[in-house]
Parts: C-alpha cells; sequence; structure tokens
C-alpha cells in the first residue's frame, strides 16, 4: 500500500485530454464494478456508455489525478447543475461530479486531495463556491463529504433516486463547527460525556437511563440520519479550525406530513469547550437543517425549567414557551417541571443571523 507522505508531492491533477475517454470509462466501470459487489446501487456499468463519456468532454470539462505520473483517479466540473440542484441551481457555483479514484491507489487520501483542488478552481473562477451530491443512503459517503467541511442543503429526487446536495463551507474561523452524523464511531465518546444521573437526565431527557449503554445508542441510531425517511437526523459537533469533536445534537420526531420536529439532546460535552459559543451554532445549524433544507415549519424542545442557563440561550436564538409541564420528569425522589418552547418557520427567517456557519 502506498504511503500519503511519500505521494503527496507526486499528485497532479490536470485537464483530461479527449483520447483518454476510455481510461476515463474504465475508471468509472471499475467503481461501478466495485459498489455492486458491495450492494451499492449508486452506479452500474452498464451507464457508462461511450457515448455518455464522450458527453462529459464535451458538456463539462474532465480532470485526471496521476500518482507519481500514473492516472489514479479522476472527476468532472461544470458550471450550473440544475438537473440535481433544480431550483437551487445557481450557475454562479461550480458542481463536482464523478469523483472516481483508482483501487490502486485508495486509502492514500487521494479522495481529499483532489476535493481540495476542486475547491481551489472554483476560488480561482471566482466563484460563489465548490457544490457537489452524493445518494442519500450512503451514510458513509455522506459522512466523508461531511468530515471534509461540506454542509448539507437539502434532498431532491433525481431519476428516480434520492441526492444528498452538499455546499463546500468557506474557511473557518475559531470556534466554527460542523455538524456530521453521528456514528458508531462517536459512542465512546457520548458515554463518557454523559455524567451522572442528573446530568444525563439534563441534557439527553427521560428515554435514557444512567449509565448510559451502547445498547441504548444502537437503537438510538438504528435507521437515522436519512433526511427523507428517518424520523430523527443525529450528529456530533466538530470544530473545523482542530477537528475536534465538541458536541452532540439531534432532530427527532420528525413528522413531513405535519412539517414538525423537535430539537433533542443537545449537549457541548468538552468542558473546555464551554462558554464559547459552540451551543449556539449547533443549534442555529440544525434549525438551518430543519427549516431551509427539510421544510419544517415547527420545530419543538424541552427543558427543564430549573435549566435557566440553558432556557436563556434558546429564547435569545428565537424560541418561545409554549407552556410549563408540572412535574412532568421524576428523579432522585423528585419531581422536576420541563418547560416546552418552540420556533416557527417564520420566526425562524426573521431571526435567523446573517451568516450561519
Amino acid at each position: 500500500m502506498m504511503n500519503l507522505s511519500a505521494t503527496r508531492e507526486a499528485v497532479h491533477i490536470r485537464r483530461a485530454e479527449l483520447d483518454e475517454q476510455e481510461r476515463v470509462r474504465h475508471f468509472l466501470i471499475e467503481a461501478a464494478d466495485w459498489m455492486e459487489a458491495r450492494g451499492i446501487g449508486q452506479w452500474r456499468r452498464e451507464q457508462f456508455t461511450t457515448k455518455l463519456i464522450h458527453s462529459y468532454f464535451v458538456e463539462r470539462e474532465v480532470y485526471m489525478a496521476e500518482v507519481a505520473g500514473e492516472p489514479a483517479g479522476m472527476f468532472t466540473l461544470q458550471k450550473g447543475d440544475a438537473d440535481y440542484w433544480q431550483h437551487l441551481n445557481d450557475e454562479q457555483y461550480v458542481y463536482l461530479h464523478r469523483l472516481t479514484v483508482s483501487s490502486r491507489f485508495r486509502s492514500i487520501g487521494l479522495g481529499p486531495a483532489m476535493l481540495r483542488w476542486a475547491e481551489q478552481y472554483a476560488e480561482r473562477q471566482g466563484s460563489k463556491g465548490l457544490r457537489l451530491d452524493c445518494m442519500a443512503d450512503l451514510l458513509p459517503l455522506n459522512r466523508f463529504y461531511q468530515q471534509h467541511n461540506f454542509r448539507y442543503m437539502g434532498t431532491h429526487n433525481v431519476n428516480g433516486k434520492l441526492a444528498n446536495l452538499y455546499e463546500k463551507l468557506p474557511p473557518a474561523r475559531d470556534h466554527e463547527i460542523r455538524l456530521q452524523y453521528f456514528t458508531a464511531n462517536d459512542y465512546e465518546q457520548l458515554i463518557h460525556w454523559s455524567g451522572d444521573a442528573e446530568f444525563l437526565m439534563q441534557w439527553s431527557g427521560p428515554q435514557w437511563h444512567h449509565p448510559l449503554k451502547i445498547a441504548d445508542l444502537d437503537a438510538y441510531l438504528q435507521d437515522a440520519n436519512h433526511p427523507l425517511y428517518s424520523d430523527r437526523l443525529i450528529y456530533t459537533a466538530i470544530d473545523r479550525t482542530n477537528n475536534r469533536t465538541v458536541g452532540h445534537i439531534a432532530l427527532t420526531r420528525m413528522d413531513r406530513e405535519h412539517r414538525s420536529a423537535r430539537l433533542s439532546r443537545v449537549l457541548v460535552g468538552d468542558h473546555e469547550a464551554r462558554g464559547k459559543g459552540y451551543g449556539r451554532q449547533m443549534i442555529q445549524e440544525a434549525l438551518r437543517i430543519g427549516f431551509d433544507t427539510l421544510g419544517m415549519h415547527r420545530i419543538t424542545l424541552g427543558v427543564l425549567d430549573y435549566n435557566t442557563q440553558a432556557k436563556s440561550l434558546y429564547e435569545s436564538i428565537g424560541f418561545q414557551q409554549d407552556g410549563l409541564m408540572r412535574d412532568a420528569l421524576y428523579q432522585n425522589n423528585q419531581y422536576y417541571n420541563l418547560c416546552e418552547m418552540s420556533m416557527l418557520e417564520e420566526e425562524w427567517h426573521t431571526s435567523r443571523p446573517a451568516k450561519i456557519l
């Protein structure tokens, strides 16, 4: 296997020549076969006809990545993408498609290198930024793009397949976060943060009991993180400047018929990260996803009435109190009141910050 540090400076990306169409087709067919062997229905080898590959060279720009002079991957770039982005299409963005790495060069960081090059290309072109898409049900690929600072912008049906849309975030400043899908790899950190019984109930509600267990998280994660099918989207919050995990947040009880959801399990778990604005950013980004991309009309939350610091934060963001559920929760031989709060879509559009992340 190649060592990334040994190949980084040898990576060269260039515009592909017209006579390289068959090589491009080979890359895509190899990737399609790899997907099919793993039960992934994103690409099929028969779709990559000679005619289709030729259209890439006519309608887009095709780029080849070489490692130590050997072709190792490819991608295409274009201005505008009405097929995938539909009403969100903007010709002032650069759109990336068909990012593919040859099997011989996987696991050396070539994919991220091509993403960085495409981002720099978009900047050189004076465009608004870089956009891409991937199939909604390919959760590891979605998380890959999220980890590389692409934020979710919506889901569209494209020829019978659901595609998640992503846009590259601008360079990060101090204490700016991104949200990426929560996975089993995050269990240990969340369990470590969960605290004692009182603290666990304070941030997670009554559904979990101390001590937090892997079985609880397995059930929590099951069937989550599909924007159009799941009843919950679960995220880990990462500081973009240092890739440090700082928190956890979820949108749950998603009801698409009545266009409602609930903000849940909001936690800035890292003690050193508290008081730096991460919680506010996490909430605002979750609200952006809920209102702007999922089209929710109402998002609710519950906060224990003695947690005045959290309640003040929610109010400052724009949540309003709906009522007080007296003696709603019981723990340590004591009842606790639960304050119910909500925000409506028109309130979000009025109160949302000019810049989200």
